[in-house]
């Protein structure tokens, strides 16, 4: 059995940890505000929140409920459409909606309406932008964007700052509480969900033959039918697998740390424009549940954390039994969807140099839609300068390869190079010649070669555009 809090109750299913929670909350509990749309994670229509519990309240996030496996919502908290709903009235925000005309016909409404009530459940100082961007993840169909985007923009004027200093805090859902953006009932949830009995909680008691379930949302995408039968392991519940911590060196971030996680934890401030990069990648929803050792341990040619973290020439820690070994990311990856990864193993960490003044770090990334879209192609290069020369490259490609694939010969190439328009060109003809791309929906082959050199070339313009001449790269 499964128990959590739905809205404002406990609730107890008999579903087996693989249905997904859109399911749950449609067909077993009757609660249709929660719409049906994609099912793939991509159109926002049945986003839900997901209330974790903390060492300090509890972390709200909006997630997709078509993608999220029932079994992690044991002792958590879940919050619908219809749990933000006050007795009397409309709240602030659905009031926001009305007054820009935001709305209409209204199947896309709840999940817009849900993500902008879990950024402000996730900040104690809402801006416009961010409030805008935190809709990203959410189609709207008929409307058009304008309206939605009128309606986001105002959110943070008519609200204000939250006085507390941690989202997470019962002063923050007392604060949004008294604004009326959440029911009376918020604040008493940690009491409710201390007060339960998660002893036989889903996930807990798994075979080896379980399928391990990080977040689920690529395995929930693409095999929902498959797994809702299926014996699951959630690493969700396994503590010590999701923790990001920096030494003096070195960056340590656990498999189970999720994207958003990574931009929370600011590592990548000072690594060029990966930070910003990551903000491109997915949408809100699937970053708040999409982790590090999934995006890896998918081993999509095209996978953007793989991509970066083979430009970063990370280590990965495996674990299996009391063993441990360690493995170098780019020999980790053996074949297409082959992995240097026995059945008994798991990936435990990733680690990684810390980069200092002289590294030199760009990500570029080429897709049909320029937000929260599969790459055509992606590329990731890290640099190390001194004197005007590249002491060590690391370049890595996806899109061009079986697998998320180091550029070998191209890094090896760049070794002692001045770094110049010359050195740039040579760039570009290695990675060219070492690459094998096939024709798919994503382009040609031959246009897949093209872009690389293009993106390998936006790699020396965007880093060194005091020494690179762009009109001889093109």
């Amino acid at each position: 059995m499964i128990s959590f809090i739905l809205n404002d109750r406990v609730y107890t299913t008999g579903l087996s940890p693989g249905a997904v929670t859109l399911d749950l909350l449609r067909k077993e509990a009757g609660l249709t505000g929660t719409k049906e749309g994609c099912r793939e994670g991509d159109c926002g229509a049945c986003t839900v929140l997901l209330g974790i519990p903390q060492q300090q309240g509890i972390k709200y996030m909006a997630v997709n409920s078509c993608i999220l496996p029932a079994g992690e919502l044991q002792g958590r908290h879940l919050v619908t459409i219809e749990g933000v709903n006050l007795e009397e009235g409309l709240s602030p925000l659905q009031q926001i909606f009305v007054e820009e005309g935001a709305s209409q016909c209204g199947f896309c409404t709840p999940g817009l309406i849900m993500s902008l009530t879990g950024y402000l459940l996730g900040t104690v100082d809402p801006d416009d932008v961010a409030a805008v961007d935190s809709l990203a993840g959410n189609i709207c169909r008929c409307t058009g964007y304008v309206s939605i985007r009128k309606a986001a923009e105002t959110v943070s004027g008519k609200i204000g700052h939250s006085p507390a200093g941690c989202c997470t805090s019962l002063e923050h859902l007392e604060w949004l509480v008294e604004k009326k953006i959440l029911p009376s009932y918020f604040p008493g949830i940690e009491g409710m969900l201390q007060a339960m009995d998660t002893t036989n909680g889903s996930g807990t008691n798994f075979s080896e033959h379980a399928v391990t379930v990080a977040g689920g949302t690529d395995l929930f995408a693409v095999k929902a039918e498959e797994l809702r039968n299926t014996g699951l392991r959630f690493l969700s519940g396994e503590m010590g697998i999701s923790g990001i911590t920096i030494s003096e060196s070195r960056v340590l971030i656990g498999a189970g740390a999720t994207v958003r996680n990574i931009i929370d934890a600011g590592i990548f401030s000072n690594s060029g424009n990966l930070e910003r990069s990551l903000e491109l990648i997915a949408s809100t929803q699937v970053r708040n549940r999409a982790t590090v050792g999934g995006n890896i341990v998918n081993a999509s040619p095209i996978g953007d954390l793989s991509i970066i973290f083979l430009a970063l020439d990370a280590k990965l820690r495996i674990t299996g039994g009391s063993d441990s070994r360690e493995v170098r990311l780019k020999d980790f990856f053996r074949g297409y969807k082959v992995l240097d990864l026995s059945p008994a193993e798991l990936l435990e960490s990733l680690e990684y140099t810390l980069p200092d003044s002289a590294t030199f770090i760009n990500f570029e990334k080429i897709a049909m839609r320029k937000h929260l879209d599969i790459a055509s192609v992606n590329t990731a290069a890290a640099f190390i300068v001194r004197d005007g020369k590249i002491e060590k490259a690391d370049i890595s490609a996806g899109g061009v390869a079986p697998i998320p694939l180091y550029l070998e010969r191209t890094s090896a190439a760049l070794s002692g190079m001045e770094v110049s328009t010359g050195t740039a060109l040579l760039a570009v003809r290695t990675a060219r010649s070492e690459v094998s791309p096939i024709d798919d929906v994503r382009g040609s082959a031959r246009f897949k070669k093209l872009l690389l050199g293009q993106l390998i070339a936006a790699h020396f313009a965007e880093l060194f555009p005091q020494e690179i001449d762009v009109k001889e790269l093109l």
